[in-house]
């Protein structure tokens, strides 16, 4: 079996199967860790595939078919029963699956549903199938209780009731206890003042992509504290709307097996096609679509795409839910591949003596407040973003959309908090300040809007400040640039998750002469550290023009 997963990985990397940047990057991680010390046990894996294996199929072509793993099914169940921890506790705890539909996910995790009730030797099991509605949570259950009927027909081992599927003592010595252990599967709706109580040791959360809030997730998670191997399992197709918490979810999945952070507890594995794919490509289709001509046909593929190509009104919903692309923006600026693979963790102390170029949007009141440091070195643009927030946006009742966000954020130092309910200009010129010792600041672009008093305080510490248009025009220049340098691998990014939600906020918008300036996808959204990048780019582009001979752009 192993072998099989070891050749599905080889055949991502050797692109002899299309894949996207997501699944090469946990395919790359799942290598790396067999060679890194982890313990991997084999036998754990083949036991669970074993165990799926005793399972039927029971609709369409594969009625009564044995539940053969599909080579990537086998590569998640290898991740997630193959790494234990050196306490002998297995390592994943959570897990996030994201693809296409009719891919047979849920067929897999409802398979698992019953490994973990049955074989996985934990005590008390208690396994919760969740989703936003009771309908969406019955389509997980339904599939764990036709396998059931195969599996154990007669009811000497799981009684089937209309929402649960509860373990009964085994066969001893030839005697079926038609006894209930407290071992159960239980179906809930996304209810959280309802989940309070359960002692998780598996839960599966189901189509995450529409729900409205994080609670249900977040109760699961809580109640699995005292199992010795939980795992909480995300599984979902993409979505319409990013403001919701799947895509933060995806975002923090990406992330961390792209190595930009770190969670040994948390795997995930993403099939979609990269941000400059041509979904209507055939060749494509399988980095969303892992099961294709297994569970979804190819001609049901075409199909759909000639269907979005003469009727433009239906192409968001093909693409979301067909292909897997997240699409609830009309278009996006800077595709995310590129965005991920700019971010690296850098320290401003390697720059030291080396000259600073400095963009700042400046919030009024209760708005993010954003400013950029730009180095360049060989060819190279250091981008580093200091974020700040009045603290009193973190606890005023709904002040803020973002409040949760940014507590997060705060809690994990990556942005700032000024005393107030009003942002201090007087902690910002303290920062720039000591960059200025460090790293000498040849200029600093703003947005004059609201910040005359402030500018004159920096003038009079002897920074140099220039006031920066925010008409597109002014902008155009900058935000080609900008993205000509991005799109080239010339641009590294300090490791900031606020930049990188910046970034896939940002819309272009156009004026009559085709000039272009970024804009919020969504008005709740903020694209702050995206605009002081860009005027300290200017302040780099018009200082450059200088010098003699110089012609970077």
């Amino acid at each position: 079996m192993i072998k099989i997963v070891d050749k599905y990985c080889s055949d991502v990397l050797a692109d002899k199967i299309p894949s996207g940047i997501h699944l090469r990057n946990s395919v790359k991680r799942y290598l790396e860790d067999r060679k890194n010390g982890w313990e991997f046990r084999e036998d754990s894996i083949e036991n669970v595939v074993r165990f799926i294996g005793k399972l039927k199929h029971f609709t369409g072509k594969h009625n009564r078919k044995p539940f053969i793993l599909e080579p990537w099914q086998m590569f998640i169940v290898a991740n997630l029963y193959g790494f234990y921890n050196k306490d002998g506790t297995r390592r994943f705890q959570t897990a996030y699956l994201e693809m296409a539909r009719k891919q047979g996910k849920t067929a897999l995790v409802s398979a698992m549903c019953l490994y973990h009730l049955v074989a996985d030797d934990e005590d008390a099991a208690e396994i919760l199938l969740a989703a936003n509605s009771k309908d969406q949570a019955k389509i997980a259950f339904n599939l764990v209780y036709g396998f059931t009927r195969g599996y154990d027909p007669n009811q000497r081992l799981l009684e089937r009731l209309r929402s649960d599927i509860i373990l009964l003592d085994k066969t001893k010595k030839g005697k079926t206890y038609n006894r209930r252990t407290s071992a159960f599967i239980k179906t809930l709706a996304a209810d959280a003042d309802k989940i309070d109580g359960y002692n998780c040791s598996l839960g599966i959360i189901d189509e995450y992509h529409s729900a409205p809030n994080s609670q249900t997730r977040d109760v699961i998670r809580s109640s699995q504290g005292m199992r010795v191997n939980p795992l909480l399992c995300t599984i979902t197709s993409a979505g319409f709307d990013k403001a919701l918490p799947c895509y933060e979810l995806r975002t923090v999945a990406s992330e961390i097996s792209a190595g930009i952070k770190e969670d040994e507890s948390f795997f995930s594995v993403i099939y979609a096609p990269d941000d400059d794919d041509d979904w209507k490509d055939p060749k494509n289709w399988i980095k969303s679509n892992p099961n294709l001509d297994i569970t979804v046909n190819s001609n049901f593929l075409e199909r759909q795409v000639q269907q979005a190509i003469n009727s433009p009104n239906d192409e968001v919903g093909v693409k979301t839910k067909n292909f897997n692309i997240w699409c609830d923006s009309a278009s996006v600026w800077i595709p995310d591949n590129y965005v991920i693979s700019s971010s690296k963790k850098l320290n401003i102390e390697d720059f030291r003596g080396e000259d600073c170029y400095v963009g700042g949007d400046l919030a009024s009141n209760v708005d993010l407040t954003a400013i950029s440091y730009l180095f360049v070195r060989d060819e190279l643009y250091y981008f580093f973003v200091d974020y700040y927030v009045p603290r009193e946006t973190l606890s005023v009742r709904n002040l803020h959309a973002d409040k949760e966000l940014y507590k997060q954020w705060v809690g994990n130092k990556y942005l700032k908090t000024t005393a107030g309910n009003v942002t201090d200009y007087d902690y910002i010129t303290y920062d720039l300040l000591k960059i200025d010792e460090k790293c000498p600041i040849d200029r600093i672009y703003y947005d004059k809007y609201n910040a005359t008093s402030w500018a004159i305080q920096c003038t009079d510490q002897g920074l140099c400040l220039n006031p920066f248009s925010q008409s597109i025009g002014n902008f155009n220049n900058c935000t080609r640039a900008f993205e000509r340098l991005m799109l080239g691998g010339f641009i590294v990014i300090d490791d900031n998750p606020i930049t990188r939600y910046c970034l896939r906020n940002v819309e272009l918008r156009y004026d009559f002469n085709g000039n272009c300036k970024p804009n919020k996808a969504n008005e709740k959204k903020k694209i702050d550290g995206v605009i002081a990048m860009l005027q300290a780019l200017a302040a780099y582009i018009d200082a450059s023009s200088n010098y003699k001979g110089t012609n970077i752009f």
